[in-house]
């Protein structure tokens, strides 16, 4: 078993769901750091909000760090993260095993469930060294309602991630 799925059975399988970042660094702001708020800037992602709206979310927004095998966000966690280095696994569970749904990486968003409502649970495990950048889940709802771009990309990768994540928990 590979440390990602270890990590993953810890925090999805037989309901032991617990939010918990192990060996994380501390979340900095991301105001302040160019590089990260361009990436988030140009992000397909939030390219439809208005530049004030940007601001405020990027005000918002925190970068943090996770080494192999750290959770990022347990299933029962409401965080909404966006894959700024490096690769994470997102894992869903059947029964007791963790089952791999998804490989995310740069640019990549997790949370759109948190953010819409409904979908499987999953896990957010760090691959290798990872950076991401969190955002208030409650803001990006709101956010998600005020510009329609943005809830129809969110309401679109949703769909394809319960698809997907179904087609493997029943297999």
């Amino acid at each position: 078993m590979s440390a990602t799925s270890a990590a993953a059975n810890r925090y999805m399988g037989a309901g032991a769901y617990a939010s918990f970042w192990a060996m994380a660094s501390e979340p900095r702001e991301v105001q302040g750091d160019l590089a990260t708020t361009a990436f988030v800037e140009s992000s397909h992602l939030f390219k439809s909000l208005d530049p004030d709206a940007r601001r405020d979310l990027l005000g918002l927004a925190r970068v943090q760090g996770f080494e192999p095998g750290d959770v990022v966000s347990s299933a029962s966690d409401d965080s909404f993260v966006l894959i700024y280095e490096g690769t994470a696994t997102l894992w869903g569970s059947r029964g007791e095993t963790a089952v791999e749904l998804a490989t995310l990486e740069r640019g990549a968003f997790h949370g759109e469930s948190h953010v819409l409502g409904g979908g499987l649970p999953a896990a957010l495990v760090a691959r290798g060294d990872l950076v991401v950048v969190t955002f208030p889940t409650p803001v990006v709802a709101a956010m998600a309602e005020r510009y329609p771009k943005l809830k129809k990309l969110l309401e679109m990768m949703k769909a394809a991630r319960d698809k997907e994540a179904a087609s493997r928990l029943t297999a």
